[in-house]
């Protein structure tokens, strides 16, 4: 498939749709792991299709120049697995249970993972960090969620059941999709709450294009954003719809700068959260008490989600640097070897399993795409400091949740790269038109 959008699509459209189209519609959960390979799955194989044919087929766009601390993230992103399993090559032997160590070997597996895990963002960064590539992944994801809202009815009014009868499975616990009455829609994700994020950055995406004065497939982008607003109601989860009410008016009602300045604010609160969270500067056991206000079970579910985090960040601590690796040797036990810990949130993952090294090259390496736009939105209000501004918002949006879900996927990484590219990008572009205009007024005086 991605062969055939390659084929037919320009670079850019060809590049999002791939990504976008391999993580809306292959199975969630299945996965292929071959010894010494990093794991085949949704999210490997559009990456690595789209990366090699990014780069057969090319693009007429001038390259952005290198950018040190980029690529310094990313190479630590890259090699912190390695340098994990130095400090965990044993076994833990909890009770009755036996835990693998994690090896050199299982080092260097992770860290191939994690390089085709960054290939999204040098797309993003190398062909999708012009004005016209920006605009396209801006209106993608209103565009996408329209197509997926037919499959997202369906299951809203029979249940989730689309993934069990075209895979054959479901990718998790049924139960939990079944809320006030109703179903949250899973299509082909692997959780309600996955289909919900993808609802909410859809509608601000929405809002945005309406703010830029842009159709989002013909349709007037007023109408689009009421439409997936509604359906964003529908999926039936706080979380996202909080997003959707507080970013939405921003994007309608304020100004790009201030969109990139509080995206950014966010991205550096993330990078220091597991300190904040030791320290216990962020006030959660008093959000959970005041969560009782608005819902008992939403209350409680929020109590258990913050038990467990104090379980894994004590845990974490004790070896804050590296962390303890895969196999499950960051999460907690009883004596007797029960697991008793629920992992729900990408930061407690990440901190547990890589420590600080893998922690701080991967949300650094957010972070600083989202500070990179702050010099691309100077000035007065443009289409263009309206898209990269935006970017930035929906960047935000999706960072925020990882505190709560572990909703990381290929979509965060191309808005990474395409933000992280645009500063230089935006000069070398000028710098051709004065080239261009030159060579015309040099033709005209002869």
């Amino acid at each position: 498939m991605c062969i055939v959008l390659f084929v037919r699509l320009p670079v850019e459209k060809a590049a999002i749709w791939s990504l976008l189209g391999g993580y809306l519609l292959l199975p969630s959960g299945t996965t292929v792991d071959l010894p010494l390979l990093p794991p085949i799955d949704k999210t490997s194989i559009p990456a690595v299709s789209a990366f090699v044919l990014c780069w057969m087929k090319g693009t007429r766009y001038p390259a952005p120049q290198r950018t040190l601390m980029i690529y310094c993230f990313a190479l630590v992103f890259v090699l912190s697995p390695i340098f994990t399993s130095l400090n965990n090559s044993y076994e833990l032997q909890i009770g009755s249970r036996s835990l693998p160590g994690f090896y050199p070997l299982d080092g260097v597996k992770t860290a191939l993972r994690n390089l085709i895990t960054l290939a999204p963002f040098f797309v993003g960064m190398r062909f999708l960090s012009s004005e016209n590539g920006r605009a396209l992944l801006l209106k993608s994801l209103p565009g996408a969620a329209l197509f997926y809202s037919v499959p997202m009815l369906f299951e809203i009014r029979f249940s989730p059941q689309l993934h069990r009868w075209v895979y054959g499975f479901f990718p998790h616990d049924f139960s939990q999709q079944f809320r006030d009455g109703g179903y949250r829609p899973v299509v082909f994700l692997n959780h309600g709450l996955a289909v919900a994020l993808f609802a909410a950055m859809a509608v601000i995406a929405a809002a945005i294009v309406y703010r830029a004065k842009w159709h989002i497939l013909r349709l007037p982008a007023a109408a689009v954003t009421s439409y997936l607003a509604v359906l964003l109601l529908l999926c039936k989860t706080m979380g996202a719809t909080v997003y959707a009410i507080v970013a939405a008016p921003l994007a309608l009602f304020t100004t790009p700068r201030a969109w990139v300045r509080l995206a950014c604010a966010i991205l550096l609160l993330v990078c220091a959260y597991p300190l904040l969270r030791t320290y216990d500067v962020v006030p959660v056991h008093h959000i959970a008490a005041a969560a009782k206000t608005i819902s008992i079970d939403r209350s409680a579910s929020f109590q258990t989600r913050v038990k467990n985090e104090d379980m894994l960040l004590s845990k974490a601590n004790e070896k804050p640097l590296f962390g303890w690796g895969t196999w499950g040797r960051n999460r907690v036990f009883t004596p007797s070897g029960e697991d008793i810990s629920v992992t729900d949130g990408e930061w407690i993952i990440q901190f547990g399993m890589f420590g600080w090294l893998g922690y701080l090259s991967l949300f650094g390496l957010l972070a600083t795409a989202a500070l990179r736009a702050r010099t691309a939105v100077r000035g007065p209000v443009t289409q263009a400091s309206v898209v990269i501004g935006g970017l930035s918002l929906l960047l935000a949006v999706n960072v925020v949740d990882l505190l709560p879900n572990s909703n990381i996927f290929p979509f965060t990484f191309l808005l990474a790269g395409s933000i992280a590219g645009c500063v230089r990008v935006r000069t070398a572009e000028r710098s051709v038109r004065r080239n261009e205009v030159g060579s015309r007024t040099a033709l005209a005086t002869r």
